[in-house]
Formats: structure tokens, C-alpha cells, sequence
């Protein structure tokens, strides 16, 4: 991020660091998501494929627990760093996301029983 320096009397700009594990946990979410709308766009034909139901259930959780970590691991660098809406949004996001691939599997392991 580009700041100007506090008692600078030009105001110099000055590179700041930025929290980049706050800004993949953010960001994790959202490739998840991709993930999971191009395997629905691959299997329109075949919904029930085997090899999206693999990538689905292998690919999408490891995913949603890489934001998980880069979240609660962006937290105590907060201060230091800064982005806390990056760092809390992130953790909300991959909490949410994995409630609903948890409902997810839920439903696609019962749809499978019947």
C-alpha cells in the first residue's frame, strides 16, 4: 500500500507493507467458488461424474482450508501489517464457504442413498 509519512513536511510516499496471508484468506473463498462453477459447467452433461465428484470433494476443501489457515494466520500480523477487513472478512467468507460445502456434501451424500 502507498501511505504518505506521518511529520513529513513533503510528504514523502512510503511503501507499506501489506498483510498478503490476510489478502488469500479473502481471496481463497472466491477460487473455490470458481472451482466449483466450472466443474458445474463441465458436468452438465454428466452431473453425477466421477471424476467432478473427485476434484469436488478433494480440490474444493483443501481450497476452503488454505483461506482457513491464511485467515486465522493473517490475524496476529494485524497490527504490524494492517488489512483487517481483509483478515476478518477473509475468516468470515471461509467459515461460511465451508458451512455450505459441508451442507454441499450433505445433501450429495444423502441424494446418494436413495
Amino acid at each position: 500500500m502507498i501511505g504518505y509519512r506521518q511529520g513529513s513536511a513533503m510528504g514523502f510516499l512510503e511503501f507499506r507493507k501489506s498483510n498478503h496471508l490476510a489478502i488469500a484468506g479473502f481471496l481463497l473463498p472466491f477460487a473455490s467458488a470458481a472451482v466449483k462453477s466450472l466443474l458445474i459447467l463441465a458436468g452438465r452433461d454428466d452431473p453425477e461424474s466421477l471424476k467432478n465428484s473427485i476434484v469436488y470433494l478433494i480440490l474444493v476443501p483443501l481450497i476452503l482450508l488454505a483461506g482457513l489457515a491464511a485467515s486465522i494466520r493473517s490475524i496476529p500480523l494485524v497490527d504490524e501489517l494492517g488489512d483487517k477487513d481483509y483478515a476478518y472478512s477473509g475468516l468470515t467468507l471461509n467459515i461460511l464457504s465451508i458451512f455450505v460445502y459441508i451442507t454441499s456434501l450433505i445433501y450429495f451424500f444423502s441424494a446418494l442413498s436413495i
